[in-house]
């Protein structure tokens, strides 16, 4: 099964995050492909964002390039593949997935303000694609005018794929949960939102 993280080489925080999570990775025995994401001057046009998003707020730059950076994965997909961001931190085995997609990994652990709150599904930081359910991610994403970021249209397709009711969504791929998303406030996130 492929593996593919997305890194923007020469970015400082990219490079930061993915060094410690390739670390981590290698050390559980995996074999990670880098694959290079796209950022706001490499732009495509592709993509049929809406005016703003559901929320009313527009879209960055940097939403966009996420969008574009998972979108242009899904149309190399030819078999089972996780596809993981650079600050996605590996804990134990990834899980085996019968579905066309399904996630692994959760909102930041090692973030105090998660301290106490329930653990939620992070779907853009992991998570694993089969041919059918990349093709599916790939199709409805250029269906129509695209009004939430690339987290919302894999959660929200998801469901969908897999029948699953909002209230049980967490919960079923909560018993995947083998990643989370490492965050250093000195060194600051990659994404950028408008709120």
């Amino acid at each position: 099964m492929n593996i593919w993280m997305i890194v923007v080489s020469g970015d400082q925080k990219s490079d930061y995050y993915s060094k410690i999570c390739l670390d981590r990775w290698r050390k559980l025995g995996y074999n990670i492909t880098k694959k290079e994401g796209i950022v706001p001057d490499t732009l495509g046009d592709e993509l049929p964002f809406a005016e703003c998003k559901f929320n009313g707020n527009k879209f960055t730059p940097i939403e966009k390039a996420i969008w574009y950076s998972h979108y242009n994965l899904w149309k190399q997909v030819t078999e089972p593949t996780c596809i993981i961001e650079h600050d996605t931190y590996p804990y134990k085995e990834l899980p085996k997935f019968k579905d066309p997609i399904g996630f692994f990994s959760t909102f930041p652990r090692n973030d105090n303000a998660w301290q106490g709150k329930r653990e939620v599904v992070s779907p853009g930081s992991g998570y694993y694609v089969n041919r059918t359910g990349a093709s599916i991610l790939r199709d409805w994403a250029i269906s129509k005018p695209i009004d939430e970021n690339v987290d919302g249209h894999l959660h929200k397709t998801a469901k969908i794929m897999l029948k699953t009711k909002e209230k049980d969504f967490n919960d079923y791929h909560l018993q995947f949960a083998s990643c989370f998303q490492i965050v250093n406030y000195d060194v600051g996130t990659s994404a950028e939102h408008n709120t």
